[in-house]
């Protein structure tokens, strides 16, 4: 899990993002070389060993393509403070809205049990959560050891991986090393992604910066023209992706600051805009790995604790790959798809004679091909030509597993499901 202590100061208000690239789907790169076998260099400290600085957090948890839970609380001192939810969604119904009279309503009651709970405690009390029916009460029928407070708890985790939305005080810019190659991370928050970023590392240092999603008050800011109302915000948005290019990876902390060098354009000063979403989205993509390698991959060797994990790659908008699986002794079983959505496709829901039923049946070989095995053959999915059966003129080689590796690597990030 990259948990990365984030810096300096801020006061950030307003929206979202753009600058050119194609929402087409860019061809799989070559397949990688041979992965190395020797543990990566500084490796991020295991979650027991984190230490989360003063400020503001958000995260989301997303499942069945649908995002659930959207969570905002501040740290202070090792201690939670302030939490909210900013997003409650569950089976149709927005639990926010809920008033006394509503047959779910005692839900909203024990889900604001559960920020309560965690009030003024440890960090590490988020684990509480696993256990909601130690703490929360039964209310109308329903029971808290029912909650499915492992879905908040999954937020939790990925507020604080995504580091801070909005420091408290300034904090380090150490930010460690990651491999050379493509990333791709996700900003979403009150139901919709706002901001998806791609960008390329080379020695540690950033370019190709672009915004794949663009989103934010019903407004997709990269179809905008000139004329427009909000266009100033997409140029000072492209300002920002223009000021990475080329840049050390910890000029990423910038973006706490952005008046700093966005210019005020049109009435809309420059340190109003919300980079910290740019910030959020960017420490996704580091958190989830590479997406596209540039040259070998180093194979971390890191292990994670026994249970059931639940992750997801977003993109473009929506979710396109949910996955679930189970690790034992870090071996990696029973990998299945809560969602399997391209281009409009659910591929879950195909029958053999549908046209892209031939890509359900190698995503379901990634499955069987992984079960089993060390956690480390992920990296395998690298070069999904070498383990997919090319099936009526699809081939295996141009399978999109890396967006499996993504969501595979997300749900590691969030810890134990």
């Amino acid at each position: 899990m990259k948990k990365v202590l984030l810096g300096m100061v801020l006061v950030l208000a307003l929206s979202i993002v753009l600058t050119g690239c194609s929402e087409t789907e860019e061809a799989p790169a070559a397949a990688p070389a041979e992965p190395q076998a020797e543990p990566a260099e500084e490796l991020p400290p295991e979650p027991d060993d984190a230490v989360y600085a003063d400020g503001r957090y958000r995260g989301i948890f997303e499942d069945s393509g649908v995002q659930q839970v959207s969570i905002q609380f501040d740290v202070r001192d090792g201690e939670f403070a302030n939490l909210s939810y900013r997003y409650l969604f569950y089976g149709g119904e927005d639990y926010r809205r809920m008033n006394e009279s509503h047959q779910y309503y005692p839900v909203v009651l024990q889900h604001q049990q559960l920020i309560e709970h965690l009030e003024g405690k440890p960090v590490e009390a988020k684990d509480d959560l696993y256990a909601p029916g130690d703490f929360i009460e039964d209310v109308d029928g329903f029971s808290g050891a029912t909650m499915r407070a492992n879905k908040v708890l999954s937020a939790v985790n990925d507020g604080l991986n995504r580091g801070l939305y909005t420091p408290a005080g300034e904090v380090s810019r150490n930010i460690g090393s990651y491999p050379d190659g493509r990333y791709r991370g996700v900003y979403a928050d009150s139901g919709y992604q706002q901001i998806s970023i791609q960008f390329q590392l080379t020695d540690q240092t950033i370019s190709n910066v672009a915004y794949r999603r663009l989103f934010y008050g019903g407004e997709d800011y990269r179809r905008m023209s000139e004329g427009d109302q909000y266009y100033p915000v997409l140029v000072q948005h492209q300002q920002a992706a223009q000021y990475l290019e080329g840049q050390p990876l910890e000029t990423i902390f910038d973006l706490y600051e952005p008046g700093s060098f966005l210019d005020d354009v049109d009435g809309f000063s420059g340190a109003t805009v919300r980079a910290n979403k740019i910030f959020s989205a960017m420490m996704d993509g580091l958190n989830r790995g590479l997406y596209t390698p540039a040259e070998e991959t180093v194979r971390t060797g890191r292990t994670y604790p026994d249970g059931r994990y639940r992750g997801t790659y977003a993109d473009s908008g929506y979710q396109q790959v949910g996955v679930q699986f189970y690790l034992e002794d870090n071996h990696i079983s029973r990998l299945t798809y809560r969602v399997l959505n391209y281009g409009g496709e659910d591929y879950r829901r195909m029958s053999e004679g549908d046209q892209y039923y031939p890509v359900l049946v190698q995503h379901q070989q990634i499955a069987e091909y992984l079960d089993g095995e060390p956690l480390d053959a992920v990296y395998d999915l690298y070069a999904p030509g070498d383990i997919i059966e090319d099936i009526d003129g699809f081939t295996g080689a141009t399978v999109r597993a890396n967006k499996v590796i993504s969501a595979i690597q997300d749900g590691l990030n969030r810890g134990i499901y």
